[in-house]
C-alpha cells in the first residue's frame, strides 16, 4: 500500500473517531519534535495553536517528560509524532483518558533534506485540511507559499558549493545526508559521544588520515563538539550543525547550516 493511501486511511480513522474540527476555534496540535512543529506552524498559521514538546536544540530521542507536557497533551485536539520517539509511550501512559488522537507521520528519512521536507509538508497539509475543512484552502495556499521558500532556500544553500572542489568529511551520522546532498564526500560517520570507544576513535582517525579529510561535522542535538579533538588531530576544520529547525524556521535553518559549512572553506 502506498504512503498516500496509508495516510488517507489513518486520516479517515481520525475523522471517524470524532477528531474533525468544526471551524471557528483554532485547532490545538501537539508536535513531538521541532520538525513537525515547523511544518504545522508554517501551514497552519493562525488557524492552529501548535505546541512543540522536544526543543529544537536538544536530542528528541533523549527527552524528559515534564508535567507541562502532560498538560499540553491533555488539552490537545491532535498529537502528531514522527514515530521514532521512544519517550512517547511513557507520555501516553500519563493520560488515563486522552482527548487527543495520535497521528504518526508516514514521511521517513531526514526532514532537514529539502525533498524529504517537501513530502512532510504535503502529508501534514493533507492532515490539517482533513481536520479543518473550512480552512482547507487556506492551508493549501500557505503550504504553496512555504514550499516556495523551501525551494529558494535549497537553491541558496547549494549555490555556495556548486562547481567547487569540496573537502572530504567525517560526520555525525545525522549530518551525513545533508553533507552528501550538498555534494560533500562523507568517508565515515559516527554516533553519539557516549558510543565512542578506543577502537572506534582509532578507526575514525585512520580513515580520516587515509582519506585526507578536511572537515569534521558534529550534530548539535546528539553531541556538539564530539569530533573536535578528532578534527584537531587530523588538522581538519570543525563545525556543529543542527538537525532540527531552529526558531521553527526550516528554510532559514537550512541556509544557516550551509553558511556555516561555507565559512569553513574560506
Amino acid at each position: 500500500m502506498s504512503r498516500r493511501l496509508v495516510t488517507g486511511a489513518v486520516l479517515a480513522v481520525l475523522l471517524a473517531a470524532g477528531c474533525q474540527h468544526q471551524g471557528g476555534d483554532r485547532l490545538t496540535i501537539v508536535a513531538s519534535t521541532a520538525n513537525v512543529g515547523a511544518v504545522i506552524r508554517a501551514v497552519g498559521g493562525d488557524r492552529v495553536e501548535c505546541i512543540t514538546l522536544a526543543p529544537a536544540g536538544m536530542c528528541p530521542g533523549h527527552f524528559d517528560i515534564r508535567p507541562s507536557h502532560v498538560a499540553a497533551v491533555a488539552r490537545a485536539d491532535l498529537i502528531v509524532r514522527q514515530g521514532w520517539e521512544d519517550w512517547f509511550d511513557g507520555l501516553a501512559r500519563e493520560l488515563p483518558e486522552p482527548r487527543a488522537r495520535v497521528y504518526t507521520c508516514s514521511t521517513g528519512g531526514n526532514w532537514m533534506l529539502p525533498d524529504v521536507h517537501r513530502r512532510a509538508v504535503g502529508e501534514l497539509t493533507g492532515l490539517l485540511a482533513g481536520l479543518d475543512s473550512v480552512a482547507a484552502d487556506t492551508f493549501r495556499s500557505r503550504a504553496a507559499v512555504y514550499l516556495a521558500r523551501v525551494d529558494s532556500a535549497a537553491l541558496l544553500a547549494r549555490a555556495s558549493f556548486s562547481g567547487r572542489v569540496l573537502p572530504r568529511a567525517l560526520a555525525a551520522e545525522h549530518q551525513a545526508p545533508f553533507l552528501r546532498w550538498l555534494g560533500f564526500r562523507v568517508v565515515a560517520t559516527y554516533g553519539r559521544p557516549e558510543e565512542f570507544t578506543a577502537s572506534e576513535l582509532t578507526r575514525l582517525a585512520s580513515v580520516g588520515a587515509d582519506s585526507a579529510v578536511g572537515i569534521v561535522i558534529d550534530n548539535l542535538q546528539s553531541g556538539p563538539g564530539a569530533g573536535r579533538s578528532l578534527a584537531e588531530a587530523l588538522h581538519a576544520r570543525h563545525a556543529d550543525l543542527t538537525n532540527f529547525p531552529l526558531d521553527a524556521d526550516y528554510p532559514a535553518t537550512l541556509v544557516e547550516n550551509a553558511r556555516t559549512l561555507a565559512r569553513l572553506l574560506e
